[in-house]
């Protein structure tokens, strides 16, 4: 997008690209940590901060390649704090007392890259053993510790791993997800289709071009959600990055929806924060709502930069 269309943008009350990436600089930990807040439904007034390395690396992976000042230097910050927490293996784990998982291993070893000396060999070699007989994987590493498979999961594995025979299986049940429009029923922590349609996204981009028709489905499904849907900001993100990874044959995104998304940010340049992920807790029935206003940030940035096609 050009700086003169941020500029345009900007007239209605959000600054520039810079603005909101400045923004987010300030909000980042001493040590690059994103900041954000578990809620639990059944409790709502006892949310409490979260600075788990896998929220930064889902900043990273929404702003990684944008063409926009103040990047670079967040994501720099953001990768050391994900560099500090790596286990033995190449893995990462949400929080210090559950087992590392599939997920977030994969999520900050994209984030920092596949060749950085964090994850290269190590973090594929472990992901790869965790390969069930079906030949999907699970999320936890540590076997019979809550044994579900997620599609999300699966497509962050598969983008770490690459095409061959290794991911051939988790590429063909993805595949069939998607076609089948099993996305919500096949995840138990992302509520919405539109988190696999990303994952998958980024799954292409690593080079997993078997999985490129689902990218298709998943960008026709996402314009037709921005022309009919009242989505929220970050899912209004989301379908804006996951319709602009498509090839464009069921037509393009509103340029509606874009404006809409700049009218809902707040003075400052950011937008507030909303459930990314959810989790079930013992300590309290019901989900437990994993929010951060940077990620949300971060992702409505990305998803004008690719909905006006090009960067500064």
């Amino acid at each position: 997008m050009t700086g003169a269309r941020w500029r345009r943008l900007g007239a209605t009350g959000l600054g520039p690209a810079e603005t909101a990436v400045a923004r987010l600089a300030e909000g980042l930990g001493p040590r690059g940590q994103w900041p954000g807040w578990t809620v639990p439904d059944a409790a709502p007034g006892e949310g409490h901060r979260d600075l788990s390395p896998p929220l930064t690396a889902l900043g990273v992976l929404a702003l990684r390649d944008l063409p926009v000042p103040g990047v670079p230097e967040v994501i720099r910050r953001s990768r050391e704090h994900i560099e500090r927490t790596v286990l033995p293996g190449g893995l990462w784990r949400y929080y210090k007392n559950i087992p590392p998982d599939t997920d977030d291993t994969a999520m900050c070893a994209l984030a920092l890259g596949r060749d950085h000396p964090a994850v290269h060999g190590r973090t594929a070699a472990s992901l790869a053993a965790t390969r069930l007989d079906d030949g999907r994987f699970p999320t936890w590493f540590e076997p019979g510790w809550n044994p579900v498979v997620d599609a999300v999961p699966n497509a962050h594995v598969v983008a770490v791993l690459g095409p061959g025979p290794a991911t051939d299986a988790a590429v063909a049940w993805l595949l069939e997800v998607v076609e089948s429009g099993r996305e919500a029923a096949s995840s138990a922590y992302y509520p919405d289709p539109l988190d696999l349609h990303l994952a998958l996204t980024r799954a292409v981009e690593a080079g997993v071009d078997a999985l490129r028709p689902a990218v298709e489905t998943a960008a026709s499904r996402a314009r037709d959600r921005l022309r009919t849907d009242a989505l929220s900001p970050y899912r209004t993100a989301q379908a804006l990055a996951v319709a602009a990874a498509g090839s464009g044959r069921g037509g393009r995104a509103p340029d509606e929806a874009a404006q809409r998304l700049v009218e809902r940010a707040g003075p400052d340049g950011t937008w507030p924060a909303e459930t990314l992920f959810v989790a079930g807790n013992t300590a309290r029935p019901g989900l437990w709502h994993y929010q951060s206003w940077a990620v949300v940030t971060a992702m409505c940035v990305r998803a004008l930069v690719v909905a006006g096609g090009e960067g500064e």
